[in-house]
């Protein structure tokens, strides 16, 4: 025989409060309820088996308890790409902790506009949307309906747009360091085009390291990619061969994405060159993908589950209404060293008088910058007498 359902109205009474009290603890809008009552409604509703009608409380608190991620590449399960599963790894968790759930959606709609509305029309508190395709646009038609809406790993010009990245432009910087430390003065670049925030910030980090290092920027062979496409066997033979080709050949090669770094290093040798020995390869995101790859790829280190759950915190501050000192949270990049890159089979000498010219440059610094110390404490020492 079926039983009647637990109201809330049989947990208010089995607490001894009213049923506004009941609400707002089993709502989790309780901070000005003494911990006693809550504790109360708390025990009376595990004693009675009470469950929440979802519609009704989402009626009653205008709130489905839902955060929403919006998959831009959802086929990426598919090629087990962990950057997604990461990031993922730390939304969940941190949804969890903050008594969460979360709904994926595909970006892939047969219109924005359907995936728009359903985003909207309250099937959940706020969407993190995680990576972006060349063509979006959903991300500003979300900020412009001032919808609660954080960017993940790329962000839009839009300065309402709030967003939590790493900071790329460092991370594209330490990738070129390294190959000119090791003496490569020539290193092709693989990349989604500067329409992307985070390849247009990597490009420029790559730049600035070459410039540091005496290098023409304009010395770099720059290859974009398609981003509203995962790669396919033909892209990595078009790019190999690309590389293959250029007079002079560069002795390495920066690809901004982790899968396509991959795909390039294992491609190499089929076209006759072996890596390290004929070309270094450099990745970025360093999962499992760069160390499992032959040879382990030396890569930029995003913390990817970290990243995660900073954007549920910032999507619940925004759902709450708070306000923000700055639209963007940045996470450090590193760099782990493995064994696909080395010094060039033929380092030039101009390499290695780099590689001292760059040294002697930051002791200059390092000297400048003590002696602006030593002029700042006679000063300092001066006024005081």
């Amino acid at each position: 025989m079926a039983t009647s359902r637990v109201r809330l109205s049989d947990v208010a009474k089995a607490a001894g409060v009213s049923p506004t009290t009941a609400s707002f603890v089993l709502n989790d809008r309780c901070e000005s309820i003494p911990a006693e009552t809550q504790q109360r409604v708390l025990d009376a509703a595990r004693r009675l088996h009470y469950r929440p009608h979802i519609a009704a409380r989402a009626l009653a608190t205008g709130r489905t308890r839902r955060i929403g991620i919006v998959l831009n590449q959802p086929e990426s399960f598919s090629t087990n790409d962990t950057y997604f599963a990461e990031i993922l790894a730390g939304i969940i968790r941190r949804a969890t902790e903050h008594d969460r759930n979360v709904l994926l959606l595909s970006a892939h709609y047969t219109t924005w506009r359907s995936l728009f509305a359903d985003i909207t029309g309250g099937a959940v508190d706020g969407v993190l949307q995680i990576s972006r395709f060349v063509s979006d646009e959903l991300t500003p038609a979300l900020i412009e309906a001032e919808f609660p809406l954080v960017c993940v790993s790329f962000r839009t010009d839009d300065e309402r747009c709030l967003s939590v990245d790493c900071d790329n432009e460092s991370g594209g910087y330490l990738a070129a360091r390294h190959l000119v430390e090791l003496g490569h003065t020539r290193i092709a670049v693989l990349y989604p085009g500067d329409v992307l925030s985070w390849g247009r910030e990597r490009l420029a980090g790559i730049r600035r390291a070459v410039v540091e290092a005496g290098l023409s920027p304009d010395g770099l062979q720059v290859r974009a990619w398609d981003e509203k496409r995962l790669p396919e066997p033909t892209w990595v033979r078009d790019a190999v061969e690309w590389f293959r080709t250029l007079d002079p050949r560069p002795t390495a090669v920066i690809c901004c994405d982790e899968i396509r770094a991959r795909m390039v290093a294992e491609m190499l040798p089929v076209a006759g060159l072996s890596v390290p020995e004929d070309v270094s390869v450099v990745s970025f995101n360093s999962t499992e993908i760069s160390d499992r790859c032959i040879p382990p790829l030396t890569s930029v280190r995003q913390p990817l589950p970290e990243i995660g759950r900073a954007a549920v915190d910032v999507l619940l501050e925004r759902i709450r209404g708070g306000t923000f000192d700055a639209s963007v949270v940045q996470f450090p990049m590193s760099l782990d060293i493995r064994q696909s890159t080395r010094r060039p089979r033929c380092a030039a000498s101009t390499g290695a008088s780099l590689i001292k010219a760059t040294g002697k440059t930051r002791m200059r610094s390092r000297e400048a910058s003590g002696i602006r110390s030593r002029t700042r404490a006679r000063k300092d020492q001066e006024h005081g007498e």
